[in-house]
């Protein structure tokens, strides 16, 4: 008898549970001010608009871009950067090339963006009779320059090394670039 009712009572309470209805909630007359109006398409969609806020542009600051826009530091301002730089101009003056290009190669690995010693590395080069050197140094010194009066230096350097090599194409824009300096 207790296996022919527990079913039932089972069966009825599983029913009773799923027909309990929530209390209604009292439905407002007014829309609010804020909601936008549905519109249908075609295939029976209805699109809902949502409120966005709107979106503003703020410029973010990264600490380590802070650092690096106020001031570009090339290394110039390293004591045995200037030091070699002095052994390069002496001995560049003296004409002691292989003595001025060791000396500016030791500033350039200190300094690898100070474009100066990329103008003596050309500057030598062209006097070694090294046009394809020549150009590479002052391509690459221009890559780093600063100021115009460097940008200047190394276009000449760049000319220079253009006319050892006959390379009409890079005289031309060497000359092009001089005249905009």
């Amino acid at each position: 008898m207790f296996k022919k009712i527990l079913p039932g009572l089972l069966i009825l309470s599983l029913v009773g549970c799923q027909t309990i209805a929530e209390p209604e909630k009292p439905a407002s007359s007014a829309k609010p001010a804020t909601e936008k109006p549905k519109t249908p398409t075609p295939d029976g969609v209805v699109v809902t608009p949502y409120e966005r806020p709107e979106i503003k542009r703020q410029k973010i600051v990264i600490p380590e871009q802070k650092q690096k826009s106020q001031k570009f530091d090339d290394g110039r301002n390293l004591p045995a950067f200037k030091s070699l730089m002095q052994q390069t101009q002496q001995a560049y003056s003296k004409q002691q090339y292989d003595q001025a290009e060791a000396s500016a190669t030791q500033a350039q690995r200190l300094a690898p963006q100070a474009s100066e010693t990329y103008l003596y590395l050309g500057m030598i080069a062209n006097r070694k009779n090294q046009p394809a050197r020549a150009d590479a140094f002052a391509l690459r010194g221009l890559s780093y320059a600063q100021s115009s009066a460097m940008k200047k230096q190394l276009w000449q350097v760049r000319l220079k090394s253009a006319q050892q090599q006959k390379n009409a194409k890079a005289i031309q824009q060497a000359q092009q670039a001089l005249k905009k300096l």
